[in-house]
């Protein structure tokens, strides 16, 4: 369902801020692993699947200059520690005047002879499998990959070729969910084409039994969600989904950018990028709040602790366990700070088989053996 646009349009507060997210984790991603000796000699990749203008009425910068320069800064600042091949990036853009645009902006972008851009009009579908054709690509060569698809819309994203992207490890994707708009055209029914959309969506009809209990439209959208991030994690690489609201200056719901990852690292990486997007912990960003000063702090654990302990309630868990947990589900990069105000509240218990604690601390040299019951 492509909508039409503008060849170059005004950007919205939250789609600045969205920019200033991506090329921020995309500096850490590509100086991560192109200093790692994991990766030494491989091409690092980008995918880029609704490319857009390359830049904005307002804003020079679009989602491709940021990963190229992004990129480029990574490859200079890590200088001999560099360690990987080159980075490719790969731009996707389906409205042809939006495309000629983006063609334009790229001819005019002073890049780095290391970072290399190739470009394909098309839908998101028709450029994966452009890519696949080629020579050169990341899928013959396994390659660590970074894919950022950012659609019009709650269609045009087959689960189908998310999954594909994340089928090889070392593979992350951020995805611009409409979750409002996906449970609205379940609302719509067969007048939206609702099982083809939600079907090519999800992957599979799961999405008929989680949205017939919904209650509301606001309720519907954070099913859809859920459900999305439950089929991103059940996939054999990828342990972490985490997401990231976005709303209009109404302060009503635009979409949700869904992280997914299989290393910690990854979600700890794009938390930090988060925080400094919006500092509340709430990772949310709301274009009536621009300019606002922040009424709560991030360093606040009491709320997720108490969520934490509901959800493990007369469990005993790993701390492995409940790191996932921290990651996937509270605004923090562990569960340190939550397991604190829970045992000092009483409310845990922790065992380390033997060994010598500081109560209230959880070293790193113990995780393997902490036991927390809760």
């Amino acid at each position: 369902m492509s909508t039409k646009r503008k060849t170059i349009w005004e950007a919205e507060p939250h789609t600045i801020a969205k920019i200033a997210m991506l090329r921020a984790y995309l500096f850490q991603w590509f100086t991560i692993l192109g200093t790692s000796s994991w990766f030494r000699g491989k091409d690092l990749w980008y995918i880029d699947g609704f490319a857009g203008p390359g830049e904005y009425v307002n804003h020079s910068v679009g989602s491709p200059i940021a990963a190229l320069d992004a990129a480029a800064e990574a490859i200079r600042k890590s200088g001999n520690r560099w360690g990987a091949g080159d980075v490719y990036c790969f731009f996707i853009e389906e409205g042809k005047p939006i495309y000629e645009h983006l063609v334009g902006k790229l001819a005019q972008h002073t890049g780095h002879p290391r970072v290399h851009c190739t470009s394909q009009n098309g839908t998101f579908v028709d450029g994966l499998a452009y890519l696949r054709a080629l020579d050169q690509n990341p899928f013959a060569a396994n390659s660590p990959l970074f894919a950022f698809i950012d659609p019009f819309g709650p269609t045009d994203l087959p689960f189908s070729e998310v999954r594909d992207l994340l089928s090889r490890p070392s593979c992350e994707v951020l995805v611009n969910l409409d979750s409002d708009g996906v449970s609205r055209i379940h609302s719509a029914g067969e007048s939206a084409a609702h099982r083809k959309h939600l079907d090519a969506l999800f992957g599979d009809n799961s999405w008929e039994a989680e949205l017939a209990a919904a209650r509301t439209q606001s309720e519907a959208a954070l099913r859809v969600l859920n459900l999305y991030k439950r089929k991103l994690r059940a996939l054999p690489y990828i342990r972490y989904a985490f997401s990231f609201e976005m709303r209009k200056k109404s302060d009503v719901l635009d979409y949700h950018l869904v992280f997914a990852s299989g290393h910690p690292l990854g979600l700890r990486k794009m938390k930090e990028v988060m925080k400094g997007i919006d500092e509340t912990g709430a990772y949310c960003f709301s274009d009536a709040h621009v300019g606002q000063a922040k009424l709560f702090t991030f360093n606040d654990p009491s709320d997720a602790a108490r969520a934490m302990g509901a959800h493990f309630a007369r469990t005993v868990q790993t701390y492995e366990q409940v790191e996932a947990y921290a990651l996937n589900e509270s605004p923090f990069a562990n569960p340190k700070s939550m397991l604190k105000v829970l045992e000092k509240q009483g409310q845990i218990s922790v065992d380390c088989t033997g060994r010598t604690r500081r109560k209230w601390s959880y070293p790193d040299e113990l995780h393997e053996v902490i036991r927390i019951r809760f």
